[in-house]
């Protein structure tokens, strides 16, 4: 359990930084679509399950809380620094997704219920328009 604790971290939260600093060397050398009023854009995607408390999920919890962390500070710093917009979307749970699969929806909608405002899991269609619309000059 400790191995897969730090295996998880490293994936989101290493992960995260250095693809986040890959991206600022990219876009401080001018990427496709920049223009003198845009900086560019990072969108890092997390979930939820670090606001509440969640059977089992620990390490990845503790690993989208660090993506949340690197996120905001990101968004102050590069913002600030370079005129990057650094936005993150953190979706609650979504319907057929390997999580999904893996915890079952029977467990989610036995014990998750009270926390679903529409009785319903999400769609990754949901996300994906979500990551359009912050991705788009309406965004801004």
């Amino acid at each position: 359990m400790l191995m897969m604790f730090f295996v998880i971290l490293d994936i989101d939260s290493i992960s995260t930084f250095t693809m986040g600093h890959e991206a600022l060397n990219y876009i401080k050398k001018g990427g496709p679509r920049r223009s003198s009023t845009s900086g560019g854009l990072i969108l890092n995607i997390s979930v939820t399950l670090h606001y509440t408390t969640s059977w089992y999920q620990i390490h990845v919890a503790v690993a989208k809380a660090v993506v949340d962390v690197i996120t905001r500070n990101l968004a102050l710093e590069w913002g600030t620094d370079y005129d990057i917009r650094v936005n993150g979307i953190a979706q609650g749970s979504i319907d057929d997704t390997v999580g999904m699969h893996k915890r079952g929806s029977e467990e989610i909608s036995n014990k998750s219920r009270e926390y679903m405002p529409l009785y319903k899991l999400g769609e990754k269609y949901n996300i994906a328009m979500a990551a359009m619309y912050l991705s788009s000059d309406a965004g801004w």
